[in-house]
């Protein structure tokens, strides 16, 4: 199956590479993904958070924007993944919401950056690996310059990712408030044999109404964020990825991705009680080799359908 995905997705991209070198001469839109860093200081990362914060505001939260939202999955207990397009940049704001097992610090400490070799193992079939590379504090902000890896996805190579993860201060009104930014550094290059890809995000952990059937507590999470797998910089090396593809598989695999995540949070939750009462946890996924194979599997064929439907 993934020798089929890998042949359709590559001929498609031949394809339309010929196309589109017949059809409009407007210049696509390049933008530059990464905040450049020369010194790696708290200030400096601070600065930088600050800045992506400002930029959500005015294009993802602001008021003008709200009814462009559109929703693209629905799923049990308010999962929701919606998506925001802009004008001025081909890469969408992408919006996951759910409700998740747990108490508010229970959540937040289960998506820390410390915990994500855990989580993102189980949640995500194509991570690779994360390395913490530098921390730093700036009064109640807690920041992380942290590199991952993610692995082949079908007929596209391999994604390195250099970014600053963000535990911010609380806002006014309690509510958590979590973000990563990319940046760019002379100190940390690309890694070799990878392509740079880019993320920023902004998320909220909020308490939500207790489990009506067990009184147990959980948390509202709402995540947004924005993801270019293609690296248009100056020597960067492409990626390919064309932007329709992303748009037609994140509504499910952002709604997979929360699915998972929710069933984490559970067997974390599980274990900690059982940690409490001295008793030995093993509810994790034994078959979670299995369980990834299957995920890549499922993907290669959904990205070689929707490949094949572009074509048709």
């Amino acid at each position: 199956m993934n020798v089929l995905g890998t042949c359709t997705c590559i001929f498609l991209l031949l394809r339309e590479a010929s196309a589109g070198s017949k059809a409009s001469s407007q210049p696509p839109i390049i933008v530059k993904r990464g905040e450049p860093i020369q010194e790696i200081t708290a200030k400096e990362l601070l600065r930088v958070w600050g800045k992506t914060k400002e930029e959500y505001n005015e294009m993802a939260f602001g008021k003008e924007y709200q009814t462009e939202w559109k929703v693209v999955k629905k799923g049990a207990d308010g999962l929701n993944v919606a998506m925001l397009h802009h004008p001025t940049d081909p890469v969408p704001y992408v919006r996951m919401h759910a409700t998740m097992p747990g108490s508010v610090a229970d959540v937040w400490g289960s998506f820390r950056l410390s915990n994500w070799e855990r989580l993102m193992s189980a949640v995500d079939p194509f991570f690779e690996g994360l390395a913490m590379l530098e921390e730093f504090g700036y009064g109640k902000v807690h920041m992380v310059l942290a590199r991952k890896r993610a692995k082949r996805l079908v007929a596209f190579g391999k994604r390195d990712f250099l970014f600053v993860s963000v535990s911010d201060a609380p806002r006014s009104d309690g509510v958590l408030v979590s973000g990563t930014v990319s940046v760019v550094t002379p100190k940390y290059p690309r890694v070799e044999g990878y392509v740079r890809a880019y993320q920023d995000s902004i998320g909220f952990y909020e308490p939500h109404a207790d489990d009506p059937k067990t009184g147990e507590p959980r948390t509202s999470v709402t995540i947004v964020c924005r993801i270019d797998l293609n690296d248009s910089g100056e020597g960067g090396e492409g990626g390919l990825v064309p932007m329709w593809l992303y748009t037609q598989t994140i509504g499910l695999s952002g709604s997979s991705s929360l699915a998972k995540m929710r069933k984490q949070m559970r067997l974390e939750m599980e274990e900690r009680r059982a940690l409490a009462e001295g008793r030995t946890f093993e509810g994790f996924d034994n078959g979670y080799t299995k369980t990834k194979m299957y995920a890549v599997t499922f993907m290669t064929i959904f990205v070689g359908l929707n490949c094949i439907r572009r074509w048709l």
